[in-house]
């Protein structure tokens, strides 16, 4: 009897450089997200934005002023734009705004 060959499909994920409370995998709203590994409380603090100052628009670029932003290089860089928020940017830190499940997407409103 032959043996199939076929592999089975399997989402992707892989550890965060920035918390092992959070992860990266493929994201419903844009590409790649930012999701909780296990249930993250309020008020915690799960990285430190890190990245090159540019005056260039990019996809990864957090604007700081009109004409300087930050190109981060991070895995925080991964965290999509939605409403309700549940992160926020505090300084140069990333930082919960409430109570997030497992497997729940991180979102910040670039907006605010």
């Amino acid at each position: 009897m032959a043996r199939s060959t076929k592999k089975k499909s399997v989402k992707k994920r892989r550890d965060s450089d920035v918390s092992s409370l959070v992860y990266v995998a493929r994201s419903e709203l844009h590409g790649f997200g930012l999701f909780a590994a296990v249930d993250i409380p309020a008020d915690v603090v799960l990285g430190r934005l890190v990245g090159m100052p540019t005056h260039d628009d990019d996809e990864y670029v957090l604007w700081i002023q009109d004409d300087l932003g930050l190109e981060l290089i991070n895995d925080l860089r991964f965290i999509n734009h939605g409403r309700p928020a549940n992160v926020a940017f505090s300084d140069v830190d990333a930082v919960t705004l409430s109570d997030i499940a497992a497997g729940e997407e991180l979102l910040h409103d670039y907006g605010w």
